[in-house]
């Protein structure tokens, strides 16, 4: 996914009345996989807490604070009552759970974006089977649900994964928008020039408006952009680390090691051993033949009753 590196401000949504990843409290928890199209939809905060996994194509999520660039295989949780817009390509794919806020083991602000795990694409894969129509009282798919919530807290371990902040003052938003372009030879001098004030200025606003430091900052932002150009450019270790403005290839793996717990290598592995549709390999062969010896015991149960 190409990034949009233009200056954002964010501006309170209307609740679309066709946004097609809410679901009302009229509804148990479920899954369903979502085709929006090419698209933007606004919420003022949904009843459900909920877990957006993207199979394809190519999603933003705004907060009040910043903007998400989710990619295919990852995923990201949006808790309830949480004002967002979501922009989507013509061919997106979203598998959405939406999840109850009562069970739901969350503890931090805003939302959070992660690489969809081994076990969260088997359970949300096996989950669809229980779309909005499933019934409410089925103690099995409320057990199955109550697990995923309290996994949650689990699976969203980096609270800052694929964030770009917007930053308050203008000073601040011209030096994020000037340094999302620049990732490659990018420094504080730089930015603070884009932005018409001094050195000292910029680091006091970074620190003020995002709690967080310039340097931090930009490893955070090169890290996001790393995770894609690995990813959906399919760069090189190497090349990579170049683009995103580290002149060796030990400190980018560092960097990225540490930022997401993974070396660039295993992060890429990982994405594309996850990147099949959720659900394409719900039962084995194994698992399907006993899925119809169980029918079948169940139907003759039910001729002899």
């Amino acid at each position: 996914m190409a990034a949009d590196y233009t200056r954002v401000d964010w501006v309170m949504p209307e609740d679309d009345p066709g946004n097609p990843f809410k679901c009302t409290d009229e509804f148990a928890e479920c899954v369903e996989k979502v085709r929006p199209g090419k698209t933007t939809t606004g919420s003022l905060g949904d009843p459900k807490n909920k877990i957006l996994c993207i199979e394809q194509g190519r999603v933003k999520l705004e907060g009040p604070h910043g903007q998400w660039v989710l990619l295919p295989a990852h995923m990201v949780f949006i808790p309830h009552s949480r004002p967002y817009r979501v922009y989507t390509s013509p061919d997106a794919v979203v598998a959405v759970a939406h999840l109850g806020a009562q069970h739901t083991v969350w503890e931090h602000e805003g939302c959070w974006a992660a690489p969809i795990n081994g076990l969260a694409k088997e359970m949300l894969g096996y989950a669809l089977r229980w779309g909005r129509d499933r019934a409410a009282e089925d103690s099995v798919a409320n057990a199955y649900f109550n697990a995923l919530g309290l996994l949650c807290k689990e699976w969203f371990q980096c609270s800052r994964m694929m964030w770009i902040p917007f930053g308050e003052s203008e000073e601040l938003k011209r030096a994020i928008a000037f340094s999302r372009t620049r990732l490659d030879c990018v420094t504080i001098e730089l930015a603070a020039e884009a932005a018409g004030t001094s050195v000292r200025t910029l680091r006091r606003y970074f620190q003020d408006e995002l709690g967080m430091s310039w340097r931090r900052f930009l490893q955070e932002l090169r890290m996001t952009r790393a995770i894609e150009l690995l990813t959906l450019r399919r760069l090189s270790v190497t090349q990579t680390a170049l683009d995103v403005g580290f002149n060796s290839v030990a400190a980018f793996t560092l960097a990225f090691t540490s930022f997401t717990g993974k070396t660039p290598s295993s992060y890429t592995r990982d994405y594309f051993s996850n990147s099949a549709p959720l659900g394409a390999n719900r039962f084995t062969p194994n698992e399907s033949e006993n899925e119809k010896v169980l029918s079948g015991q169940l139907a003759r149960r039910s001729t002899a009753a």
